[in-house]
């Protein structure tokens, strides 16, 4: 069992989800772009009880649920410093209210993670109309967070299940892309205005290609999801170029001047609200033993998340 020093504490590890990051580093090995070095542990959404402090820690207590931080997640025990000197994991230790689960804590970074990418890359406005290109459990929490900041949220898929739970969250619309034509779908519903944002949750040529698609002059289009080392697509620069459009990155909770770590708080407080219901989003929850099916369970598309319980 770790050691703690003077301002560390040891978590006793409760839930521990699967992220999307985790099945493509997962799938990709060291052809991934966010890979420095083999063997890794892949979960960094996780919440336990603190069962030990350090002499130093001021703020932190045994007994605490607290959320996690940093790629150490898939362990029984994880020793993490309440002080840290990257300024990434402020606000990363956070108590659960007492309404909020492990399971549900454990949703508090990719929640925060989806707030910063609608708030501020996409930079949602009331009234707005959005298109999320993907349904998977990332795009989900999209569409709950545009629903409740006023927008008129679109929801785009290849999956019919997923994109009734995209009603149940809040979407105005929802495109199966195997039936429909989305481009022709979005210009009836906004009278040929299109949509004014759109965010493309995966790293796919054909994902992005969609989320310009659907947008009219002046959009912001939001690259969520990671792509592959060494993607390359092929777009018109003159659809970007003359309509005004706007690509926008995203990392995380925000890199630079950029960084929102206060986005955690917000999200920890939306979860203990109950304006979205994650058991609809956590349609598996295992133990750790059986990680290896967990992760091709997920890799075959067959769940929205799966928790595992060390």
């Amino acid at each position: 069992m770790p050691k703690v020093g003077p301002t560390d504490i040891l978590l006793k590890v409760k839930a521990a989800k699967i992220c999307p990051t985790d099945i493509r580093k997962y799938n990709l090995g060291s052809n991934d772009t966010r890979i420095r070095s083999l063997p890794m542990n892949l979960c960094h959404e996780y919440t336990g009880e603190i069962v030990d402090v350090g002499e130093k820690v001021k703020d932190y207590e045994k007994g605490m649920r607290v959320t996690g931080y940093g790629m150490k997640g898939n362990a029984e025990y994880v020793k993490l410093e309440t002080v840290s000197s990257n300024p990434y994991f402020v606000n990363a230790i956070l108590e659960l209210p007492e309404n909020v689960s492990y399971e549900e804590g454990a949703f508090t970074t990719p929640f925060a993670e989806n707030l910063h990418c609608i708030i501020d890359s996409a930079d949602l406005r009331f009234g707005d109309t959005i298109a999320i290109i993907g349904a998977g459990h990332m795009g989900l929490q999209q569409v709950n967070i545009s629903h409740w900041s006023g927008a008129r949220v679109i929801a785009v898929d290849l999956i019919q299940e997923r994109l009734d739970v995209a009603k149940e969250m809040g979407a105005d619309l929802v495109i199966n892309a195997s039936e429909e034509n989305v481009v022709e779908a979005v210009k009836e519903f906004t009278d040929g205005e299109m949509a004014t944002s759109s965010i493309a949750t995966l790293g796919v040529p054909a994902v992005i290609q969609s989320a310009i698609d659907v947008t009219g002059e002046g959009a912001r289009i939001v690259l969520f999801g990671g792509a592959p080392t060494g993607t390359i697509m092929q777009f018109d620069p003159n659809d970007i170029h003359y309509k005004e459009r706007l690509l926008v990155g995203i990392e995380g909770i925000g890199v630079g001047s950029n960084r929102h770590p206060e986005r955690r708080v917000q999200a920890l407080r939306h979860i203990a609200s109950g304006k979205i219901d994650l058991n609809k989003l956590i349609t598996h929850v295992m133990p750790m033993d059986d990680i290896v099916e967990a992760y091709e369970i997920m890799r075959r598309m067959e769940a929205l998340s799966i928790v595992l319980n060390p």
